[in-house]
């Protein structure tokens, strides 16, 4: 029996011992292989990256300025306003624009207002002794001043000029625009109702006056 008892306990260290050599088995839930190349220096988690923003579409080129109808000009506001009911009549948009025309340009040169009328009395019989026509100003912001002369062409203000500086005479001079109001009637230009020859007719009562297209945000047609 002690054979047997010894073999046991032989057997039972040679167990332990094959126990103690072998390596420690991993549950291969544990094990996660990360694969690095050999150059990168460390691991970015996703949620520490910085994503690019989101590229937003860019406006494909700038809109095209919308076109209007320019019809006139008309002297008489009422005749344009005609044509502005006729357009609503018939569900055409429309205003009436009033436009300032330059009609005549005058050039004025005086001498500048003295202290008071006074003043202005001896200086005007200094000019009016050396031959120099003149007379004074009475009202408005160059009262009391010395009106030598209005004129409608600048070579004729050059000439005063140079005679003047002879007599050491130093005038002044004012550019005077007279201008008349002249009114049109705009509408957008609409590509679905027909301006033709007959419609434009019917809207202006067959009057002889311009259509001319224009941009809507450029303003009337040139004063001519």
């Amino acid at each position: 029996m002690r054979w047997i008892f010894v073999v046991l306990v032989l057997m039972n260290l040679a167990y332990l011992g094959y126990g103690f050599t072998q390596p420690e088995k991993i549950e291969a839930e544990q094990v996660v292989e990360v694969e690095v190349s050999s150059g990168a220096s460390h691991i970015n988690l996703l949620s520490e990256m910085k994503l690019p923003a989101p590229i937003r579409p860019s406006a494909s080129g700038q809109k095209k300025e919308a076109l209007c109808w320019a019809v006139g000009p008309y002297k008489v506001e009422l005749d344009a306003k005609h044509v502005y009911a006729r357009m609503l009549a018939v569900d055409i948009p429309s205003k009436v624009e009033k436009q300032s025309v330059v009609v005549k340009e005058e050039y004025w040169v005086y001498l500048a207002p003295l202290p008071n009328k006074k003043q202005a009395v001896r200086k005007l019989k200094e000019l009016q002794k050396r031959k120099i026509d003149s007379f004074i100003i009475t009202e408005g912001d160059l009262a009391n001043g010395i009106s030598l002369g209005l004129f409608s062409k600048q070579e004729s203000v050059d000439r005063l000029l140079v005679s003047l500086k002879k007599k050491r005479i130093k005038p002044k001079v004012k550019p005077l625009k007279r201008t008349r109001n002249q009114y049109w009637v705009t509408a957008p230009v609409n590509k679905q109702f027909s301006m033709d020859e007959s419609t434009r007719k019917r809207l202006t009562e067959g009057r002889k006056v311009e259509w001319n297209q224009i941009r809507c945000e450029s303003g009337l047609p040139q004063a001519k």
